[in-house]
C-alpha cells in the first residue's frame, strides 16, 4: 500500500467516524427537542414522538392502494458499526410505527408487496444510492404490519433520485401490492415531471388528514 493509500485509508475511517457520531447525536438532540416541546403550552401532544415524524398517507391508485410514508433529510449512510446501525433501525422503527398508528387506521399486510424507495436531494452532487442504509426502511415497514417478512418471497423493491422541486433532502416510499408495481412508478415519475412537490408532505397546511 502506497504513502497516499494509507493517508485516504486514514481519513476515510476518520470522517466515517465523526459522520457515526453526528448522525447519532442528530437522533439524541431530535429526542430530546421532542420531549421539551410537549412541554410548551401550545403542544397539543399529550406523548414525545420521534423527530422528526414520519408521515403517512395512503391513496388509490386504479383498483389499488398505494401506502406512503415521508422521512425529512436524507437517508443516513450504510456504516458497519453495530449501534450506528441499531439506532438508525430503531429510529425508522418508531417513527414509522407512530405514523401508522396515528392515523388509527389498521395496517393491510399485504401478501406481496412492492416497494419503492425515492430519494429527493437538493442538488446534482453524485451520490450513490447503494451506500444508504435502506434496510431501516424495510424493516420499519415490516415492523409495521405491511409485510409479514422482508425475503424476496414478500417484496420486491427499486430505488430511484430525483433533484427535488424545493431543494430539500427528503425520502418518499411507497408500497402497494405487486401487480400495482409499474402503475405505481409510472404515477410517481409523471407527477414528479409536471412538478409536483413532495416535500409538500411537511408543510402542515398540506399534510393528508
Amino acid at each position: 500500500m502506497s504513502f497516499w493509500e494509507d493517508q485516504a485509508r486514514n481519513k476515510v475511517e476518520e470522517v466515517e467516524g465523526v459522520y457515526r457520531q453526528a448522525v447519532e447525536l442528530s437522533f439524541k438532540l431530535g429526542k430530546s427537542l421532542s420531549e421539551w416541546r410537549t412541554m410548551l403550552p401550545e403542544s397539543t401532544s399529550p406523548d414525545p414522538k420521534a423527530y422528526p415524524p414520519c408521515i403517512y398517507s395512503t391513496f388509490m391508485l386504479g383498483d389499488y392502494p398505494v401506502y406512503q410514508f415521508s422521512y425529512q433529510g436524507m437517508l443516513p449512510l450504510y456504516l458497519k458499526d453495530k449501534q450506528y446501525k441499531n439506532q438508525i433501525k430503531d429510529y425508522y422503527t418508531q417513527a414509522t410505527m407512530e405514523a401508522t398508528a396515528a392515523s388509527q387506521k389498521e395496517a393491510p399486510v399485504l401478501k406481496s408487496a412492492f416497494i419503492y424507495i425515492c430519494h429527493f436531494f437538493e442538488d446534482l452532487m453524485i451520490r450513490d444510492l447503494d451506500n444508504r442504509n435502506r434496510s431501516a426502511i424495510i424493516n420499519a415497514i415490516r415492523y409495521a404490519g405491511f409485510v409479514k417478512d422482508d425475503s424476496w418471497k414478500e417484496i420486491e423493491t427499486m430505488e430511484s433520485g430525483f433533484l427535488d422541486v424545493k431543494r430539500r433532502n427528503h425520502v418518499q416510499v411507497f408500497v402497494t401490492p405487486s401487480r400495482n408495481a409499474l402503475k405505481m412508478i409510472e404515477n410517481v415519475r409523471e407527477k414528479y415531471k409536471s412538478g409536483y412537490d413532495f416535500s409538500g408532505m411537511f408543510e402542515p397546511d398540506k399534510r393528508p388528514v
